[in-house]
């Protein structure tokens, strides 16, 4: 009977959320030149892959994409990298990227050796939250951080 009497006389304003992690931001006028080709890289946290032809396109959690030849499966050759600040998220059509660069929704095209940005739409995505927890930590919300900051993943503190 106890544990329900404890449980009954907690309030939400007593309870008070922490997270081991804090957000990386980045200025909304570098978030948008932040989209580039860049020289081959290593893979360290793969995410999604897609597959057009015989190139293969492979997501490093929140920093780009990966762009590998295919066309010998047992001797693949890395192309380079999309560096794409924010990304977790591709599609394609045809020759037409669509990814997420942290807020916007960014449409580009990769000619085999560089990459063009065609359109960007700010603000269509969510923040990305703290791995721990489902929001953002209110110290961090838009009006507690730096103007015109845009929280591109969370880094362990």
């Amino acid at each position: 009977m106890s544990a329900i009497i404890f449980m009954a006389s907690c309030t939400p304003d007593e309870t008070v959320a922490v997270t081991e992690y804090k957000p990386v931001l980045v200025d909304r006028a570098e978030l948008v030149k932040s989209v580039k080709m860049e020289g081959i890289r290593e893979i360290e946290d793969a995410g999604k892959i897609y597959r057009n032809g015989n190139l293969l396109f492979i997501n490093e959690k929140y920093e780009g994409v990966h762009v590998i030849d295919n066309s010998d499966p047992t001797n693949p050759t890395k192309l380079g990298f999309i560096k794409i600040v924010g990304n977790v998220d591709i599609a394609m059509t045809g020759n037409i990227m669509y990814a997420d660069n942290a807020v916007d929704l960014i449409t580009l095209r990769y000619d085999g050796t560089g990459v063009t940005v065609l359109d960007r739409e700010e603000n269509v995505f969510p923040e990305p939250v703290a791995p721990d927890w489902g929001s953002i930590p209110e110290e961090f919300n838009e009006k507690n951080r730096p103007a015109n900051t845009v929280i591109v993943k969370w880094v362990k503190k």
